[in-house]
């Protein structure tokens, strides 16, 4: 084929960019560590039976079976760490310089939930290469008020402890959640200073819940995750334009899970056409089989997105980063 012939093929140009997304230094906010954790991680640590099988995800639900199967597996510190590990390899080759990784700590009869984070931020620390890992606590609103301030109060102790831990990630089932008990322990988040990412309005029916919009006019999120259902023109929508909250947005994992019809309709394109800070992620690269070069991937085929569009989305990224130590670093990287 022709130069010329080339530069009016878009096949040509998508194959083209491909390497470029690759190499691109890239920020990553919205990871869960066991939605990011592939089969092939953990086949040399545990009983090749216990794996769970991924032709059985067809939904949502089944999708959260599936991570749950894993979480089970990964609760022994000596594998955890390993987990860990290797899955900040898998980042650091796609290209990604910073990457927040989602977590509820968890106990079990090998573990405490401390020696949980602890094997967590170790792991990190000591991490070799390029990407900048940070760990956010996740805090599951469908638990007791117990478990969220147990949650909440170590994210805060171990904020001051190490650089390593940067905020609070508030998720999910929002019907099996105490809007109070969740409004009340956010609440002592913000007041401790923590930064805060708010799983929100995923689905259609969270989406017109109250409870979406008290979060967002109560805790104010430094961050949303998702946002699928919160329609640009409505009252909330004009409340996350008007306050510029980021949205972190996941395709392969909404399209997954039918929240989303299609790429070409996800709602990532209608916010950055807006001009609103949006940026693409992986949610759980290893349940739904992606990375975040895919995702980008899928933003050149779907809405026509160029490198120049993509380095304009990370650049913004830097400034909602969790760790404002490493802005300075990330502006010369990026």
């Amino acid at each position: 084929m022709l130069a010329t012939d080339r530069k009016n093929c878009t096949t040509c140009y998508i194959e083209d960019v491909q390497d470029d997304i690759i190499t691109l230094p890239k920020i990553e906010l919205h990871a869960h560590l066991n939605g990011c954790v592939r089969l092939s991680h953990l086949s040399d640590l545990v009983d090749p039976a216990s794996l769970p099988d991924p032709s059985k995800m067809q939904d949502l639900p089944t999708g959260f079976a599936f991570m749950a199967s894993v979480s089970a597996l990964t609760r022994d510190p000596a594998i955890l760490g390993v987990v860990v590990e290797r899955v900040l390899d898998d980042f650091e080759k796609d290209g990604v310089v910073y990457l927040e990784l989602k977590s509820g700590p968890k106990s079990s009869e090998k573990t405490t939930k401390r020696e949980y984070i602890e094997c967590i931020i170790d792991a990190m620390k000591a991490h070799k290469g390029r990407l900048i890992p940070r760990y956010t606590i996740s805090i599951d609103q469908s638990k007791s008020l117990e478990d969220m301030i147990e949650n909440a109060q170590l994210a805060i102790e171990y904020n001051k402890l190490s650089d390593i831990c940067v905020g609070v990630d508030i998720s999910g089932d929002v019907f099996k959640a105490n809007k109070e008990h969740s409004l009340r322990v956010l609440k002592m988040c913000k007041n401790a200073g923590l930064k805060i990412s708010c799983h929100i309005a995923e689905d259609l029916e969270s989406g017109i819940s109250t409870h979406t919009a008290d979060l967002l006019r109560q805790i104010h999120p430094d961050r949303l995750g998702h946002a699928t259902m919160i329609p640009v023109g409505s009252e909330d929508g004009e409340f996350v334009r008007r306050n510029k909250i980021p949205i972190e947005c996941c395709m392969t994992s909404n399209v997954f899970c039918k929240t989303v019809p299609s790429y070409k309709e996800h709602h990532f394109k209608t916010w950055w056409d807006l001009g609103h800070p949006v940026l693409l992620c992986t949610d759980d690269s290893g349940t739904f089989n992606t990375t975040l070069s895919k995702e980008y991937q899928l933003a050149v085929e779907s809405f026509g997105f160029t490198i120049e569009n993509l380095k304009t989305m990370n650049r913004a990224a830097v400034e909602w980063v969790f760790d404002e130590s490493v802005k300075e670093r990330l502006r010369k990287l990026i």
